[in-house]
């Protein structure tokens, strides 16, 4: 072992960041790249405009901007069914990805026995941050329930995107719309975990 790899693991195990945690945090990372490429190119579709050899209007946006636009294209769709399922995964998504974003763009700011504590923006030695502060609670069972709802976008998106290159009717869309209804759920409740827990202790 190196002296490296030894101070590596030794930052993740004072974060309390066993391997099944890790492995559940890898997941929930490709699963989100996953879900963020489709995002673009269902965009793309919806416009309906050519990006061969162009630089499109999503090259270089945040997943948030990515949601929004996506969003707004769902309100002019005339799909039948294809409207809501957007609606629904953008919904979702914005919860989801705002969970994400605080594992992988924040720091470990506090662990006891069943929490990680991921923050992010902290106004720390006096900053001031563009974003808003934001925080994750890491359990094993939050973090298998955002690999789940994770999980329900990627194939929301991955049907929105197929159903945006075709004329062909999107069929019975009660059981994606079920999963993403699902994924907002999951989204809410970890968002605002913080102040459930705060509340619980105190």
């Amino acid at each position: 072992m190196t002296v490296q790899s030894k101070h590596r693991n030794t930052l993740l195990r004072s974060a309390g960041l066993t391997a099944k945690k890790l492995c559940s945090i890898g997941a929930v990372a490709v699963l989100a790249s996953h879900t963020e490429h489709y995002a673009e190119r269902a965009i793309w579709e919806l416009d309906g405009q050519p990006v061969k050899g162009l630089r499109p209007r999503t090259d270089a946006k945040p997943i948030a901007e990515l949601i929004k636009m996506l969003g707004e294209l769902g309100q002019s769709s005339t799909k039948p069914g294809l409207g809501a399922l957007i609606e629904q995964w953008a919904k979702s998504a914005k919860l989801c990805f705002s969970c994400r974003n605080s594992i992988m763009h924040g720091t470990t700011a506090y662990m006891d026995q069943e929490f990680t504590v991921f923050a992010r923006n902290l106004p720390s030695a006096g900053v001031v941050r563009k974003r808003d502060p934001s925080d994750f609670y890491a359990s094993q069972h939050t973090l298998d329930l955002l690999e789940e709802a994770f999980e329900y976008l990627l194939n929301g998106i991955h049907l929105i995107w197929l159903a945006a290159q075709t004329s062909v009717p999107l069929g019975d869309v009660k059981e994606p719309l079920a999963h993403l209804r699902r994924a907002w759920s999951i989204g809410a409740e970890l968002d605002n975990l913080a102040a459930a827990v705060t509340h619980e202790k105190y």
